[in-house]
C-alpha cells in the first residue's frame, strides 16, 4: 500500500509534515539519515531507536501511515471517527486533521487520565472539532447509539484492553496511575492469563463486549482499523510475552468472529495483515 519512500515523503515535506514543522529536530537531518532512520522505525519488529531521529520520525511515519489508510477508505466528506484506548499517541488524530480539518469530529474514549491530557495538549493546536470522553471502552455502548460514527480506530488498541482487563481483574483501577511504570506488571498478569486459559476468562471477553459495541456503532459498510506492533528490545526480555504480542491481530480477528454486528476483513491490498487490520460492517 505504502513504500517507506512514500511515508517519508509524507512525514517531513508531505501534509504530514506540515503539522510537524518546527516541533522538532527532523528538518535538520540529510534525507540519508531520515532513510536511515525510517528503515529502522518502519521494521516490525521495530528495531530499537538509536539513530537520530527516529524517535519524532517514529511519531511523524505513524500519522503518515493512518493518514494513507483513511484516505484509501474513502469516509464521508464530514466524518465522525470515534477512536479507542488512544492513550497519549496521536497518529489518527493528525491524520484526520490533514485529511479534513475542521470539516471531522473526533471522539476518544480514554480512561487513563495522564494519558487523556497528554492527547488533549497534542490536539489544541489542530482544526478538528476534537471529544474526550473519560471512560472505560468497556461502557461505549452507553455513549454511541446503533450506526452513529462513520469510522472506528483502534491504534495500538489491543493490547491495552486486554492489559486494563486484567488489571481490573488484579484490583488495579487504571484511570489515575502511571500507565508507563505499571504496564510491565499489567502485562505479566497478561502473559499469566494467557498461559492459564489464552485469555479465554479475562481478556478476550471484555475485547469482545468492546468490538461488539464499536461494530453496532459505525454505520453500515464503515470501517474499524486497527494496528499493532512490537519492539525488538522486548522480545529480548524474559518477562514480556512475545508469543503474544506478536499475535494480537489474530488475537483481535478470533474476537471479531460470531459478533452479533458481522463484519468482514478489507485490509488493503499491500498492508502487512500481522500488524494491520481492517475490517468493515456488513
Amino acid at each position: 500500500m505504502w513504500t517507506a519512500e512514500q511515508l517519508l515523503d509524507e512525514a517531513v515535506g508531505g501534509r504530514v509534515g506540515e503539522r510537524f514543522q518546527g516541533l522538532d529536530e527532523i528538518e535538520d537531518l540529510s534525507r540519508e539519515e531520515l532513510m536511515a532512520s525510517a528503515r529502522q522505525v518502519l521494521a516490525r519488529p521495530q528495531a530499537s531507536e538509536f539513530l537520530p531521529g527516529a524517535r519524532p520520525l517514529s511519531r511523524r511515519l505513524l500519522a503518515a501511515q493512518w493518514t494513507l489508510l483513511l484516505e484509501s477508505l474513502a469516509l464521508p466528506e464530514a466524518p465522525t471517527v470515534l477512536e479507542l484506548c488512544a492513550g497519549g499517541s496521536d497518529p489518527v488524530l493528525v491524520a484526520l486533521d490533514v485529511l479534513y480539518g475542521a470539516q471531522a469530529t473526533y471522539v476518544t474514549i480514554n480512561l487513563n487520565r495522564k494519558l487523556a491530557d497528554e492527547l488533549m495538549q497534542r490536539a489544541s493546536n489542530l482544526d478538528l472539532c476534537v471529544r474526550l470522553i473519560e471512560d472505560d471502552a468497556q461502557n461505549l455502548a452507553r455513549h454511541f447509539p446503533e450506526a452513529s460514527v462513520d469510522c472506528v480506530c483502534f491504534h495500538h488498541a489491543v493490547n491495552d484492553i486486554l492489559e486494563t482487563a486484567v488489571a481490573d481483574a488484579h484490583g488495579l483501577d487504571t484511570r489515575d496511575i502511571d500507565w508507563w511504570a505499571t504496564e510491565r506488571q499489567m502485562i505479566e498478569w497478561l502473559d499469566e492469563q494467557y498461559r492459564e486459559d489464552g485469555l479465554a476468562s479475562v481478556g478476550l471477553p471484555e475485547l469482545r463486549r468492546i468490538m461488539d459495541a464499536a461494530a453496532r456503532a459505525v454505520k453500515p459498510s464503515g470501517p474499524l482499523c486497527f494496528d499493532h506492533w512490537t519492539w525488538e528490545y522486548h522480545l529480548s526480555l524474559d518477562w514480556f510475552p512475545g508469543d503474544l504480542f506478536n499475535n494480537i491481530m489474530n488475537v483481535a480477528r478470533e474476537a471479531a468472529r460470531g459478533l452479533t454486528t458481522p463484519l468482514e476483513e478489507i485490509t488493503p491490498e499491500g498492508l502487512d495483515r500481522r500488524w494491520w487490520m481492517v475490517l468493515r460492517r456488513r
